[in-house]
This record gives structure tokens, C-alpha cells and sequence, in this order.
């Protein structure tokens, strides 16, 4: 496997707001639900006691790998460590823990910029790979999806997991096409907003078109629904919940879970925090950003 540097991994966005939000104590359990380059449980454990814990999870076996390395003193100390890096997604977070023993749980539910401009499963338009865009082996791919779904289907895809106003118009192109060439690579995709496309407006149908085919492989939105009723049941009492998503229907589920729930969730954030202007100018990353956090009441 080849060596990650961490700078090819991403600026965690708001993270002071995001360590605030948890409220970290010194004896605490916490969990990283997306570890990626490891930049939020670093800022954690510099705030955990020596008897606190820390479960990181990611699916990506490259985040593990280089987070073994960057943590490898910590993970040293054996049953000493504060920490344990759990390779899986984090919908598997309750096959790991107790109910009611986690006082806090951050999910960043950023792609991260390995995955982005790095990564041979093409996730990104601008470099020459396999439309695959799965988080794990398993699934089908994203050129399945092309491939496969009715038009109908594909343009409902790229309207709700997209937001993208030319969503019809692609979805006829693409049913066109398929029956000519299978889609197989990002360059068949990219090839075909171009020809549909103005340029001017040719990168951000494309990060729409992508980001919605990603949504959709990884089953993200209902994952991501299933997971915090998950996490609801894992958080001790005053456990808090904090989540930064950076795409509409992310942002909407995570609103609404956290309103459904009155009887077992105080919200912390009546409305989504956004990054500040010095960040966003910094971090463009940031810019999309929302985050909400939710505790657990006491019972």
C-alpha cells in the first residue's frame, strides 16, 4: 500500500467549534465516526485524561494504515492506549459499544481530500480512473448506476442527492449514450457533460453529477439516518452528538432526527453553524459546511 503523507488529507473544517461542541472530559469515552487523516482524533486525545477512550472508525483501509503510523506511540501502549482504530464504516458503531457508555460522538461527513484527488475509485472528475466511487469493495459501482438505472431514475439521482437543475436533460444523455458505450471511466462521464454542458458551468455540473453518484453508491443519506438513531442509543446521559455535513440532504436529516427525538435529545444548535469568513476564505472546503449538535437528556 502505498505511503500517505497527511498533507494529502483535508484542513479539518470548524475544529475548535467541532472539540467545544463535544465538551470533552479527561475520563470520557468518545468516538471519531470518520477518522480520514486522523486531524479530529488528534485534537481530541490532546484533550483526553489518561483513563479517557477514543474509538476512530473509517471504512478506508489507506485512512487506517496512515493513522496507525501517525498514532503509532499512542496505539503502542496496548490495553494502556486511549485509543483504538476501528476499521469499518461507522454504521457498524453499535457493533463496537454499550448503550448509554459514549459521552460524545463527532461525524465530519466530508469526503476527504485523499479521496478526492488521490484516490484510483473516482471520486474526482479532474483525474483519469474508474467510475467506482464505493467506500468499501462490496456494491455496485458508479458505473453500475449509469449503466443500469432508468433515465427516470438517474435524473430523480442527480436532482435530490445533487441539486442539479439540468438533471433531465443529463439523464436522456446519458440513457443515449450507454446504448453506443458502457460508461466505465471518469474521463466517459466527463466527456459527456462537455458536449451537454456550457463551459462555464461545466465544473460545477460535474461535482454535482459526482457527488450524487458517490451519495448514492455509499447508500449515504440513509445510512447516515440509520446511524444516529444508532448513535441516540450509544450516548450516556448529557453524551452529546455533533455532526458537520456539507450537502443539503445530509444537513436536513441530521435537522430532523435531532427534532423527531424531543423526549431523548436537548438540541444545542437551534440553527446550523456555519465556518466563519476567515475560514472560509482559508478553507474553501469549509464553505458548505453545517453543524449541528444534540445531547442526550438525562433520564
Amino acid at each position: 500500500m502505498a505511503r500517505v503523507e497527511a498533507e494529502t488529507y483535508h484542513i479539518p473544517v470548524m475544529l475548535s467549534e467541532c472539540i467545544d461542541a463535544l465538551r470533552i472530559s479527561d475520563a470520557g469515552v468518545y468516538v471519531d465516526a470518520t477518522l480520514g487523516g486522523g486531524g479530529h482524533t488528534s485534537a481530541i486525545l490532546e484533550q483526553l485524561g489518561s483513563s479517557g477512550r477514543l474509538i476512530s472508525f473509517d471504512a478506508d483501509e489507506v485512512a487506517i494504515e496512515h493513522c496507525s503510523r501517525r498514532f503509532a506511540d499512542e496505539l503502542s501502549r496496548g490495553d494502556h492506549s486511549r485509543l483504538r482504530l476501528v476499521h469499518a464504516n461507522f454504521s457498524t458503531m453499535r457493533e463496537h459499544l454499550m448503550p448509554g457508555s459514549v459521552n460524545g460522538v463527532l461525524l465530519d461527513l466530508g469526503v476527504s481530500s485523499y479521496q478526492f484527488d488521490h484516490h484510483v475509485r473516482g471520486f474526482s472528475f479532474r483525474l483519469q480512473a474508474p467510475l467506482d466511487m464505493r467506500f468499501s469493495p462490496e456494491g455496485e459501482t458508479a458505473a453500475d448506476v449509469l449503466n443500469t438505472r432508468s433515465e427516470e431514475q438517474l435524473s430523480t439521482l442527480f436532482f435530490t442527492y445533487g441539486d442539479e437543475p439540468q438533471s433531465r436533460r443529463l439523464a436522456k444523455a446519458i440513457v443515449q449514450r450507454r446504448a453506443i458505450a458502457a460508461f466505465r471511466t471518469t474521463a466517459d462521464l466527463r466527456d459527456l457533460v462537455v458536449q451537454q454542458i456550457p463551459p462555464h458551468h461545466q465544473a460545477k455540473t460535474l461535482a454535482r453529477l459526482f457527488q450524487a453518484l458517490r451519495i448514492a453508491v455509499n447508500d449515504e443519506l440513509e445510512r447516515l439516518r440509520a446511524t444516529l438513531l444508532d448513535v441516540i442509543t450509544l450516548l450516556a446521559p448529557q453524551g452529546r452528538i455533533v455532526v458537520m455535513s456539507y450537502h443539503s440532504g445530509e444537513d436536513r436529516i441530521v435537522k430532523n432526527v435531532f427534532r423527531d427525538h424531543p423526549e431523548l435529545l436537548k438540541i444545542i444548535t437551534k440553527k446550523a453553524v456555519e465556518a466563519s469568513d476567515d475560514e472560509q476564505r482559508v478553507n474553501p472546503r469549509s464553505r458548505s459546511a453545517r453543524l449541528r449538535v444534540a445531547e442526550r437528556r438525562t433520564e
